[in-house]
């Protein structure tokens, strides 16, 4: 059977692809596993050094309560959700590309910084009661499973603000760091936050991209404690190769407003076609086969991209996804190139996420205990994305970077306090506590101090 699709429309898309490779230590990129073979200009900078993790790791006591297929659905969801809240705001007319991978896993460390009512709302964009255990195995073997081919590359690091250290005497939790090195690869390092910092920042981010992303950072923040960066990378070529004949220079593509733009035209025959109630669509094979580029194609031609998206719920695209059949398929791709950032601030707190965005966020697990005082208040203060996509009749290019800002400082309102007495001027007990077991090192009596 044949089937014929002419991608006159193609708005949105969603890159859901990562990269995964380092460890670190204070003033130097301490990497667990390259997958280059020559350091990048950053870590040049900052000094390579392969290592293992050494020192404490901060404990996890919650167990593990969902399996990784109900992971993957919640997965799922969390991106479509994403992309229809960013679509929202977003003008009809742009092109709009974002990784739920990308944030995910930033979101995922943030998260395991945090305590209370802070980590639920995050948890919960994923899954209601989902436990800290649940996201770092899911991110964990995601990973994994995402750079086993080689096709995808997923980096994590963890900027430290020495200026911030300075100014709110406090020291970033070693155990905190010690975690992200070992379950989220994660290179970290201690700078004073300033223009060249953010070359430095800005050189890793655009090595762990392939040089698509070549701006992470835009400006650097005293408030800012630590950035919390995620990096990936994905280049894939067509498991059919187009031939001359099946690219025409000066094709035609009707965009978003009804205007036609001379556009090059890649045709060509695959095997696998897709369709609901509401959209067709096809899968292209990369090199491998464990990634293809899949298109819907919506049946009316006057709907928006973002009106599509919206009034898709959460099953129809696993579903669409699961529709795969065999046909011959006469499909038209445009080539096409573009970039798109965004601040996902609004977004995550349209979707529950309001907390961690506040100074009474609770996300001291970050933070050296022997430094907490009363008055440290530590919260998210920008979530970032950019990302960048290309397409021809190689193959394509896409990678993404997320950037959480954690804010530290001192809180603007006093904290309200209640006040208790407790004077050790008479008979007491007392113990000398292991306080990550809740079990007592040492315990007695006081009954006399002559």
């Amino acid at each position: 059977m044949k089937k014929i699709i002419s991608l006159l429309l193609v708005g949105v898309l969603m890159f859901n692809v990562f990269l995964a490779d380092g460890l670190v230590n204070k003033g130097t990129l301490v990497y667990a596993k390259s997958t280059s073979k020559k350091t990048s200009a950053a870590e040049e900078a900052l000094g390579y050094n392969p290592a293992k993790v050494s020192g404490d790791v901060m404990k996890i006591t919650t167990k593990r309560k969902s399996s990784f297929d109900e992971m993957t659905d919640c997965y799922n969801s969390f991106t479509l959700r994403t992309l229809k809240e960013v679509l929202k705001n977003s003008d009809k007319n742009e092109n709009v590309m974002i990784s739920g991978a990308s944030l995910m896993f930033a979101l995922d460390m943030a998260a395991v910084g945090a305590n209370g009512e802070t980590y639920k709302q995050i948890a919960r964009l994923f899954k209601k009661g989902a436990t800290k255990r649940d996201l770092v195995s899911f991110a964990n073997t995601y990973r994994k499973n995402l750079t086993k081919n080689g096709m995808v590359n997923i980096a994590n690091s963890i900027w430290i603000n020495n200026n911030n250290l300075r100014e709110n005497n406090v020291e970033v939790n070693e155990e905190y760091l010690n975690f992200l090195r070992k379950y989220f690869k994660a290179a970290s390092a201690s700078l004073d936050f300033n223009d060249d910092a953010k070359k430095i920042i800005n050189t890793w981010i655009s090595d762990k991209t392939k040089g698509m992303i070549k701006d992470g950072v835009d400006k650097l923040n005293d408030e800012t404690l630590m950035l919390i960066v995620n990096a990936m990378a994905f280049e894939g070529k067509w498991a059919k190769e187009y031939s001359e004949s099946q690219i025409n220079e000066n094709g035609t593509f009707t965009n978003s407003k009804g205007e036609k733009e001379t556009a090059k035209m890649l045709s060509s025959m695959e095997s696998y076609y897709l369709s609901s109630d509401s959209a067709e669509g096809f899968l292209k094979y990369y090199e491998g086969g464990k990634y293809a580029f899949m298109a819907m194609l919506p049946f009316d031609k006057d709907i928006s991209m973002s009106d599509f998206i919206s009034g898709m719920d959460e099953g129809e695209f696993s579903e669409f996804l699961q529709s795969k059949s065999m046909y011959d398929v006469e499909t038209l791709i445009p080539s096409f190139e573009f970039d798109y950032d965004i601040n996902l601030n609004n977004t995550l707190k349209n979707m529950g996420m309001e907390l961690p965005f506040k100074e009474s966020a609770d996300f001291l697990k970050m933070i050296d205990p022997a430094t907490v005082n009363p008055n440290l208040v530590v919260y998210i203060g920008n979530v970032i994305q950019k990302t960048h996509i290309e397409l021809d009749e190689n193959g394509t290019k896409a990678a993404a970077t997320t950037i959480i800002e954690i804010t530290c400082g001192t809180t603007s309102v006093e904290p309200e306090r209640r006040t208790k007495r407790v004077i050790l001027d008479r008979p007491f007990v007392f113990a000398i506590m292991d306080m990550e077991t809740g079990t007592p090192v040492f315990c007695g009596a006081v009954n006399s101090v002559a």
